[in-house]
């Protein structure tokens, strides 16, 4: 029997990791890696912020151009014996929200008159076809996030040598 988690189908990510690295460590590799002012140029992959114990950042598009549509990774540590440990959490863009309700409205209208049309003809091929198009666009925006924010994931559970908890 295949258990599908419902937490797995949302585009919202919190996994929580343990290091060895001290705050100290992770906050200089935060500024090898993230742009957090003015640039005009730069080879560093993320731009956002970060503090003492938490950090703000997104995946650049080019050298040039700092703002992307990718992912937003919230991260917060804090140090407990030996070890650090780490809660990233991943929310997609506002845009890519945005326009999935924008996409969405025209299909939800069509659900609605199409759950209409079902309890007149009781036709379950009605029912089926009312919600394709509903469940084909959540899918390419699920899509979408999860190729942006597992490449994200990878290079942060790379860079600060996070292991699952």
């Amino acid at each position: 029997m295949v258990k599908i988690k419902l937490m797995a189908l949302l585009p919202y990510q919190k996994i929580s990791y343990q290091t060895d690295l001290t705050p100290g460590q992770i906050q200089q590799r935060l500024s090898e890696n993230v742009i957090t002012g003015f640039s005009l140029w730069s080879d560093k992959p993320y731009y956002g912020s970060y503090s003492n114990y938490d950090f703000s950042v997104r995946k650049t598009y080019s050298r040039l151009k700092k703002q992307s549509i990718s992912p937003t990774i919230n991260g917060s540590y804090k140090a407990s014996d030996s070890k650090t440990f780490i809660t990233l959490t991943i929310v997609p863009h506002l845009v890519l929200i945005i326009g999935l309700f924008l996409f969405s409205f025209p299909l939800v209208m069509f659900m609605i008159a199409g759950l209409q049309e079902f309890i007149r003809t009781w036709d379950v091929v009605v029912l089926f076809n009312c919600f394709v198009p509903i469940f084909v666009l959540y899918g390419l925006f699920w899509g979408i996030f999860q190729y942006q924010s597992n490449a994200s994931l990878r290079f942060w559970e790379h860079t600060l040598s996070l292991n699952p908890r």
